[in-house]
């Protein structure tokens, strides 16, 4: 039994009318036998979960930012790592496995037992000259070192750290997260010396101890406080805000927690309520950042906070993960969705018909690397700006939605570009098709750009479509209603979601 989050990463389309229900049953076929053991919100609690939450966010107007498409907010400044993060430019590197504290709401395993290679994003590091020369492949701004706890590697760490210090200047924000077990002022000198910008504590590892905070404080420029909001913490956490304003503490980032397979259990055992979207993340964990956002701001505390919702993680992180690695294998037909997928446009004709295209969008002074001919000239792929002035009565449209996706095993030259590192290391990063829409009318294709391009309101678009269909034939309504559900399902893949997502 597996516990996923839901990131987007389906092939299924999505009814604008069935999204809450589809959701739902995503999350049960995720969770398997397990979801009967887990709480989840009724129809009237989530109406009053809503409220609740709404009242809260109300107490806040005025007095707090949002950012990131709305789906970040914030009491005042953040961390140079967390705008890297919301810029989709950071990169985590999970330089160990192993880990001093065993905490109930890690989302890993923590019964390994042998250390594991430093890994991100699917890709493993023998040596830091190998990291190094990915992240400047795919242009990353920032590094945060997780873990496990990565002071249990601290030489390995500090290698890291000044590999990249040295390769990258000022150009790279570097921090670390840690539980603070292992950090004494000589690892914090030396960290500092190596060019580490912030460090990270994970208090609730250690009964929210302040003692390590402090001894950071003087020694590295950025202290930060980064915990899980846990309900049954507020009150203890609310009543340590001003004490850690007033150590000097920059910045405290607030987690929603998030189900795994790992800690699920755990969280059956507190009474949690489980949600089904966005991830499988906790809904009291979500009121408890808010309340204590609103405690800091009602109290005067000067204490910039940060909450990080799993919407946020899902919609935000995710995108910014496939913008840096579709860098590298997107074709300039193709286009970078809002949410970081890629689209690829093609039309389907006679070959008599293609040649007219290309006629036509040579003398509309269409660039030709913003178009493609397949081999047999049946079909050509090209740029959404090249639509402009073209004629597409009698041809049939395909939208193709892929996810930039890497890796090193299980991938070939064949189905992946192959992105060989100054180092030799051979990483693949391929287009994994995620969906595709196929037969697009005309007037489907014009309705596609009202809705995408022109942000034109969907009911008015999706009620011209629907009236000015022609319906020749029998099976043209069944073709209506199919087309009709390619249009809406589109949204999951060209929109970034804003803001709070709704409790079901």
């Amino acid at each position: 039994m597996t516990i996923t989050t839901l990131s987007g990463k389906t092939t299924q389309s999505v009814s604008g009318m069935n999204k809450k229900q589809d959701a739902i049953t995503r999350v049960r076929q995720c969770v398997g036998w397990a979801y009967s053991e887990m709480k989840w919100l009724t129809k009237s609690e989530a109406r009053r979960a809503n409220r609740q939450r709404d009242r809260l966010l109300h107490s806040l107007r005025g007095r707090t930012n949002y950012c990131f498409e709305k789906n970040k907010i914030h009491t005042s400044g953040l961390s140079p790592g967390c705008s890297v993060c919301g810029q989709g430019f950071w990169s985590c590197m999970f330089i160990n496995g192993l880990c001093s504290a065993h905490c109930f709401y890690c989302p890993q395993d923590r019964k390994m037992k042998k250390e594991r290679l430093p890994n991100t994003g699917g890709v493993t590091f023998n040596h830091p000259e190998e990291y190094a020369d990915y992240l400047e492949r795919l242009g990353f701004k920032g590094v945060g070192f997780s873990g496990g706890e990565p002071l249990l590697v601290f030489e390995k760490l500090l290698d890291y750290i000044r590999v990249l210090r040295q390769r990258f200047g000022d150009r790279l924000y570097l921090w670390i997260y840690t539980n603070g077990d292992l950090v004494d002022k000589k690892k914090l000198i030396r960290l500092k010396k190596a060019g580490l910008n912030e460090i990270r504590f994970n208090i609730s590892a250690r009964n929210y101890d302040l003692g390590r905070v402090a001894l950071a404080i003087p020694i590295i420029d950025r202290v930060t406080i980064e915990i899980p909001a846990i309900p049954e913490d507020y009150q203890f956490v609310a009543t340590r805000l001003a004490k850690m304003r007033k150590l000097g503490v920059r910045y405290l980032n607030l987690h929603q927690l998030c189900a795994t397979q790992n800690n699920y259990k755990d969280y059956i055992r507190r009474n949690y309520t489980f949600l089904h979207f966005p991830s499988t993340s906790i809904f009291e964990s979500e009121i408890t950042a808010l309340r204590l956002m609103k405690f800091a701001l009602d109290h005067r505390i000067n204490l910039p906070i940060n909450y990080c919702s799993s919407a946020y993680k899902g919609r935000l992180q995710a995108k910014g993960q496939r913008e840096r690695l579709a860098s590298v294998v997107k074709s300039d037909y193709e286009e970078l969705t809002q949410t970081g997928h890629i689209r690829r446009l093609s039309l389907q004709a006679s070959s008599e018909n293609i040649r007219k295209i290309v006629m036509m969008l040579k003398q509309n002074k269409c660039p030709e690397p913003l178009f493609s001919l397949n081999d047999a000239g049946t079909e050509i792929f090209l740029h959404i700006s090249c639509l402009k002035g073209l004629d597409l009565e009698g041809f049939n449209a395909a939208l193709n939605y892929f996810e930039p996706q890497v890796g090193t095993i299980g991938y070939s030259s064949e189905t992946a570009e192959k992105v060989i590192l100054d180092s030799r290391k051979g990483v693949f990063i391929k287009k994994q098709l995620m969906t595709q829409y196929k037969d697009l009318s005309a007037l489907g294709m014009k309705s596609f750009q009202e809705l995408f391009f022109e942000n034109a309101v969907e009911e008015e678009v999706m009620k011209s479509f629907l009236k000015n269909y022609k319906l020749k034939t029998k099976e043209d309504s069944d073709l209506m209603m199919r087309e009709a559900g390619y249009l809406r399902a589109c949204e999951q893949f060209e929109r970034l979601e804003a803001g709070f997502p709704e409790f079901y």
